[in-house]
Order: structure tokens, then C-alpha cells, then sequence
């Protein structure tokens, strides 16, 4: 796939991972490196130099800019050329593509469409994200495939009865009715179900969670796909979030579709 869809917002990081170091990734078959200036915002900018295009994230970052490790050129956030080792006058072509980049619901969100056409309030609402005691970090995973399959893979939650069995999968999954709605740019399917018990993916517990009624959403539009779970236990179930458990804290889901 060669095309995506550029307006949009992108999750191209975790919060944590940016830090005062240069961060490549790639969005939408763009080159990006990020950085967190010193006054914690984060800076995106085209990894490739403007002279030779090295990818930028080869060189080093000092004082919120970038240094290029070819020639020296130094970068500021946004973009522009602030120093040409050897030279006097800088070239004012000389300058590098940034991104808007925003932090949201502990994500770093990279636009690689028409920067006029950015609005931080399209940033895609995830925030059940930020509740203290669903805390934790994942990580980059790279598929290699096309990214429609991920989106087919994730918004079809019948394959996990089969696939996850062992774990968050059971048959009443599979057997569940579902709603399936859409709008414009999304796509949203809801199922509710009784199930056997409900098994963390980490339990402070050798045993499974006691039977509850789970509510499962995968959402699709053009940048996000994003399942989320909510249970009613019929005792209280403790879960390990990072390195204490905690009791959870049921974050606040999407409401259920009208029948």
C-alpha cells in the first residue's frame, strides 16, 4: 500500500518514549525523527538532511537542535537551518519539513498531511488512557504487511475465542451479538456478553477473574484503530499495573449503541 491518508492524526510514539534524544519512526512511508526540547514539547521534524539527506536521526541534539552527522548543519524545531559549518551567510532554502506534533492521552501525535489542516481537537479520543490505575507502556511492533490487515485484524474481535484462547479469549466472544455503526470517518462494533470469567493479561492472581458482563468497541477511522474492554466483576479483581497492584479503575468507555 502506497497511499494513506495523510490528514490525520497519527500515533507515532509513546509519551515516554520521546525524550531529550533523537526518536526515528516512520508514518505513512514519511521519514520522521522526534525530540523533547527542553521546555518538555516535543519537535518533529523530516529525517533527512536538507543537504545530502542523511537521515538527521544519525547525528546528535544540542540545545534543541539538531546537528547533522555529514556536514554539521544544525536544525532548530522548526525546521529552519540555524548553522553552516565553513560559511558565513546561511542558505534561506536551507530547511527541513517539520510536523505538527502534539501529546495527548499519553501518545505523541504526528500530522503528515497539510499542516494548515491540523486541529489538536481532532486527536483521537483515547482518554481512558490517562486513568493512573490502567498505568503502563507498550511498545513498537512491526508487521509487515499491509496496514489494512491490522485494521481488518483488530476490528474483527470473533478471532479471539480461536487465536487468544488461552488468554483473553473465550467462546463467548465469538457467539456474542454485534452492532456495527459507521459514520464519515469511523467505524465502530460493540458486543455485550456473560462471561465464563475474565482473565487479565497480567493477574496479581493464579486465577481468573470472576464472571462479569464485558463490553468490547473497536473503532476504526483513518489513523486509529482502538479496542477497549470494560467489566462488571461480581467480586472486586486485583490487577498488577507496572510494579504495584492496584484496584481498577474502570475508565469511561463510549455508550452503547442504540439497538
Amino acid at each position: 500500500m502506497k497511499t494513506f491518508p495523510l490528514n490525520a492524526w497519527y500515533a507515532a510514539a509513546y509519551d515516554v518514549e520521546v525524550k531529550g534524544a533523537l526518536l526515528a519512526r516512520t508514518v505513512c512511508n514519511q521519514k520522521i525523527v522526534m525530540f523533547r526540547r527542553k521546555d518538555a514539547s516535543v519537535a518533529a521534524l523530516e529525517d533527512a538532511c536538507w543537504h545530502r539527506l542523511l537521515p538527521l536521526s544519525r547525528g546528535k541534539l544540542h540545545d534543541d537542535q539538531v546537528i547533522c552527522g555529514y556536514h554539521g548543519l544544525v536544525f532548530n524545531g522548526e525546521g529552519r537551518c540555524t548553522h553552516m559549518p565553513s560559511q558565513e551567510t546561511l542558505n534561506p532554502a536551507a530547511c527541513v519539513r517539520a510536523f505538527p506534533a502534539v501529546e495527548k492521552h499519553r501518545f505523541v501525535w504526528v500530522w503528515p498531511g497539510d499542516p494548515a489542516l491540523a486541529d489538536p481537537a481532532k486527536v483521537p479520543d483515547l482518554h481512558w488512557s490517562d486513568v493512573p490505575a490502567w498505568a503502563g507502556d507498550g511498545k513498537l511492533i512491526t508487521v509487515k504487511c499491509d496496514y489494512r490487515l491490522v485494521l481488518d485484524n483488530l476490528m474483527d474481535l470473533t478471532h479471539e475465542t480461536y487465536v487468544h484462547g488461552s488468554s483473553i479469549g473465550q467462546l463467548a466472544v465469538a457467539e456474542a451479538p454485534f452492532v456495527a455503526t459507521h459514520g464519515t470517518r469511523t467505524a465502530t462494533v460493540y458486543r455485550s456478553y456473560v462471561s465464563a470469567a475474565v482473565v487479565p493479561v497480567k493477574s496479581s492472581a493464579s486465577r481468573a477473574v470472576p464472571a462479569g458482563t464485558s463490553r468490547k468497541f473497536a473503532n476504526f477511522s483513518p489513523e486509529t484503530v482502538s479496542t477497549s474492554v470494560a467489566t462488571k466483576f461480581a467480586v472486586t479483581g486485583i490487577c498488577s499495573v507496572r510494579a504495584s497492584p492496584k484496584k481498577l479503575a474502570a475508565p469511561t468507555l463510549p455508550a452503547a449503541p442504540p439497538a
